[in-house]
Order: C-alpha cells, then sequence, then structure tokens
C-alpha cells in the first residue's frame, strides 16, 4: 500500500509518528512524507552565528531539509519526501514565534488551497493528518486543508502530534480534538507492543536527527511519549482504516 503522511513541518512525521512509518516499511508499504511549511528562520538549537540576516531563511531551510534526509536514511526502505516549499506561521501570518500556538487559523490562507490540490494529485490507499494537539496554526491549517472532501471509502487516521501531546495536560485535551476531527475514529496502532526501553532508544535517535529544533529535555519527551503506549504511537483511524490490514487495535 501507499501510505501518504501530511507533516506540517519537516520535523513533525519524525517526532510523532517515527516508529509507525518504520514498521510499515519493514512490511513493504510505501510511505511518501509531505511536508508543507518549509520554509523557515526557526532553529533555536542551530549554529547560524556567521550567517547573513538577508541568507538566515535559504540557510535554515536547507539545514533543515538535511535534517529531513537524514532522518529518512534511518530505514530499511527509503522514504519518499516532498516538500511543498511553504513559508511557516512567523513568515507567512508575521506573528512572531511565541505566538504560534495562539495565532488562528486564517480560512483565506493560500496555503490551504496548495496543500489541498497536492493531496488531491495524489495517488495514496491511506492518508495520515496530524491531530493538531497543542494548536500550532501551520499543523491546524494543514490539518483544515487535508482533512474534508475525502470518500468515506478512504483509509483516513490522525497521529498525536509531538512534543505537543507530551506536555503537562495535553493528554486530557486528546480525546476532545479527536472529536473535532471526526465521529468515527477510534484508536488504536500498527503493531503489537514491543519492548518499551527499545522504542525509547530508537525514538530517540529518530528524534536527535533534528537537533537543531530541539534540546535534550524535549528530545526525552518525545522518545519516553511510547512508553504509554507500550513502546508504540496512537492513532485514531476511520472504518476504512481499520478494515485495510493497517490496524491493531487498541
Amino acid at each position: 500500500m501507499t501510505i501518504t503522511v501530511l507533516s506540517p513541518h519537516r520535523d513533525d512525521a519524525a517526532f510523532s509518528i517515527g516508529l509507525t512509518i518504520g514498521i510499515w516499511l519493514d512490511l513493504g508499504h510505501r510511505v511518501a512524507v509531505v511536508n508543507c511549511f518549509t520554509r523557515s528562520e526557526y532553529s533555536p538549537f542551530g549554529d547560524h552565528t556567521m550567517v547573513h540576516a538577508n541568507d538566515l531563511r535559504s540557510y535554515v531551510t536547507a539545514m533543515r531539509h538535511k535534517e529531513d534526509v537524514r532522518w529518512s536514511r534511518k530505514y530499511r526502505q527509503p522514504v519518499v519526501l516532498t516538500d511543498l516549499n511553504l513559508r511557516d506561521a512567523p513568515q507567512r501570518l508575521r506573528c512572531g514565534v511565541e505566538e504560534v500556538c495562539c495565532v488562528p487559523v486564517r480560512a483565506d490562507d493560500p496555503s490551504i488551497a496548495v496543500v489541498r490540490s497536492k493531496l488531491e494529485k495524489c495517488t495514496t490507499d491511506a492518508l495520515l493528518l496530524p491531530l493538531g494537539i497543542g494548536d500550532h496554526v501551520d499543523h491546524l491549517t494543514a490539518r483544515m486543508a487535508a482533512k474534508d472532501g475525502w470518500p468515506a471509502s478512504l483509509a483516513l487516521a490522525f497521529y498525536e502530534d509531538l512534543p505537543y501531546a507530551a506536555r503537562a495536560g495535553a493528554a486530557e485535551g486528546i480525546e476532545a480534538r479527536v472529536r473535532q476531527a471526526g465521529s468515527d475514529l477510534e484508536p488504536g496502532f500498527a503493531g503489537a507492543a514491543v519492548d518499551p526501553e527499545q522504542a525509547v532508544e530508537r525514538k530517540r535517535q529518530l528524534a536527535l536527527c533534528y537537533d537543531s529544533q530541539i534540546d535534550s529535555e524535549t528530545t526525552g519527551q518525545i522518545a519516553r511519549f511510547c512508553e504509554r503506549y507500550d513502546g508504540r504511537e496512537r492513532l485514531w483511524a476511520n472504518r476504512a482504516w481499520r478494515e485495510c490490514g493497517l490496524w491493531v487495535a487498541q
């Protein structure tokens, strides 16, 4: 099967479902990651002290592309990467980095049409979207662009956005977010339970590919999140997904 994963930024697929993608690739499925907002100046832990301000966006964008390629090579089979070359929220919406989780989605945002058009042209058997936990406007915009208009026969599922889902108090809001995403969604996984210690270490290595984005504390939060699911990453899926062979019920 071809599974398309919508990733708002170049790190979101790896942080949120890096283990799950590995399971699918090992089973012989094709995984295509569509990165939406890839033009960015956000690199809190990157070394760009010698970069001129006029070149910062190009430098950070290229650096984050290299991180994404490094992550994709952590698997036995390749991940297909597609970048939509859209500007991230601080560049697109003229907001501060500290505001990205409180800025509302704009219905007239031209990026919505770009994301929707790309997905409509994709040939896929299953589509995986972010739930939007944490209210990052780029995550919510990507989800809005992709969520509606698909036939009920399309296998559709949502992932729990990390690191936001791992933050204090976030767990209580996950099911409310699920209800917003769809009425027929049920929780489950891509595979059986595994050794949580090994899963945490694997997840840590995947997350560290994006060392310009996260510090050691956040890396640990991302890696340890799978412990609550017996070394797995939880998905919320519609009926078509649950019946297509990609599913282990909770």
